[in-house]
């Protein structure tokens, strides 16, 4: 565990990163997306929190825990691409930036979110969505991204039907350029996987 919280630390680069503070905030985000995520009760949750609050004002000092960044959460989607100077070869496609940083306030995330949505629904045929990106829709695609983005990264989504862990799992794999594949069951109980590289699973 102590390595996949270091493997988030790092992807923050020094220009995000200039303060203590947002350090602090950092290193408590990345602990709670390897451990509490992995918690299914509430109240363990809320004394894991307790547990990183009183060990960083008894290993630093109490203001980390206080100031606002503290329980800022970090995804690296939310800055724009770069607008075309006119000089590019016709071919190129300008990739947003990928910068790890805090997300300064929800409303913003969900703007993006929603642009996001859109680009989604025009890409993929017979996919349309329609989410509603209130705050625990948009932590829990935050969770997925993460979780995606990391190297042998898995996740185990537990939900009633219906309560969007397909639709926001697309959409997190949309945004970061991810293609998704779906194992299906034939009427004769195979299953049958749409991907190029099923042979792999089916050889091994």
């Amino acid at each position: 565990m102590v390595r996949v919280v270091l493997q988030g630390i790092l992807m923050v680069k020094s220009e995000v990163c200039r303060s203590s503070e947002l350090l602090s905030a950092l290193f408590h985000h990345e602990c709670s997306r390897v451990i509490a995520d992995r918690f299914i009760d509430s109240s363990d949750r809320q004394t894991f929190s307790c547990i990183m609050e009183k060990i960083t004002a008894e290993d630093h000092r109490r203001s980390l825990t206080e100031h606002a960044q503290w329980d800022s959460c970090f995804v690296d989607f939310l800055r724009d691409a770069p607008e075309a100077k006119g000089d590019e070869p016709e071919d190129t496609e300008l990739e947003a930036p990928k910068v790890y940083e805090p997300i300064p306030l929800l409303n913003a995330l969900a703007e993006q979110l929603s642009v996001f949505q859109q680009q989604y629904n025009e890409a993929v045929r017979g996919g349309a969505m329609d989410l509603v990106f209130f705050k625990d829709a948009m932590t829990n695609l935050m969770r997925v991204s993460r979780i995606l983005q990391t190297p042998q990264g898995n996740a185990l989504l537990v939900g009633v039907g219906g309560s969007g862990k397909q639709s926001l799992t697309r959409l997190a794999s949309f945004i970061i350029g991810y293609q998704t594949f779906q194992i299906t069951l034939t009427r004769s109980g195979a299953w049958y996987m749409p991907c190029p590289d099923a042979s792999y699973f089916t050889e091994h």
